[in-house]
């Protein structure tokens, strides 16, 4: 099977052999794919080799049936995006939560079509921490994994905005029986509605959306480690 200009983008990369790539790329009608990109390392005659940007859109053109696409070519649609300082890891932490979450050949169309707005605005104008934590739920969604946020899971009554809640990844929320805010997990009722209707004004909704999503995320992982979380706690012990 041979493909030609599908939009896509670049998720993570690693040499393979002498001159070539291993490329796992986000499209928007494929889903994630992994390529071999054969000699994209070895330079040209003028010394320069191909270069795959991250957080661009290309065209690419692949061929083959397995799990494993040749890439043949890949075209930027637009001028390279560059980011940097917290964007940079922000970049690429949600790269690697696709490269990690999501399953090969499975297209999410509505995610796709948000990474693509997500990363122009972050290479514009930097971090929205209301529009990651959309991102995030958005990714959970689409995973079949999205937070269901409406009721109690054990009783499946509304959420009361005055009672204190606590979330499990693969049940949903339960009631707090010590209604004490000194629990770690204790999530207010007002906070959760607010998010379950997508208003981050305020401060806590941010913080409980921030929690919910890392929880829930760290729970599909299954125990694997995300490289860009470590890589900016690094930066944030060197900056101090």
């Amino acid at each position: 099977m041979r493909v030609e200009s599908e939009p896509g983008f670049i998720l993570h990369t690693i040499p393979y052999r002498e001159t070539s790539l291993l490329v796992d790329i986000f499209t928007l009608n494929y889903g994630r794919l992994r390529c071999v990109a054969k000699g994209f390392r070895k330079p040209n005659k003028k010394g320069i080799a191909k270069t795959l940007f991250p957080y661009t859109e290309h065209h690419f053109q692949w061929q083959g049936r397995g799990e494993l696409k040749t890439l043949i070519k890949a075209d930027p649609i637009q001028a390279p995006v560059f980011l940097a300082q917290e964007s940079l890891f922000i970049g690429l932490y949600i790269n690697e939560l696709l490269y990690k979450l999501l399953h090969q050949n499975d297209p999410h169309q509505p995610l796709y079509n948000f990474y693509h707005q997500f990363m122009s605005h972050l290479s514009a104008s930097g971090l929205d921490q209301a529009e990651l934590r959309r991102f995030e739920m958005l990714l959970l969604e689409e995973l079949g994994y999205g937070l269901v946020l409406d009721a109690d899971a054990e009783t499946g009554q509304a959420v009361n905005p005055e009672h204190l809640y606590y979330y499990i990844p693969d049940q949903g929320l339960k009631l707090l029986q010590v209604q004490t805010a000194d629990s770690s997990r204790a999530i207010l009722g007002a906070d959760i509605m607010a998010l379950s209707q997508g208003q981050f004004e305020q401060p806590s909704v941010l913080r409980v959306a921030k929690q919910l999503t890392r929880q829930v995320i760290d729970f599909y992982l299954d125990g694997k480690q995300l490289n860009s979380r470590e890589l900016y706690r690094q930066h944030l012990l060197n900056s101090q």
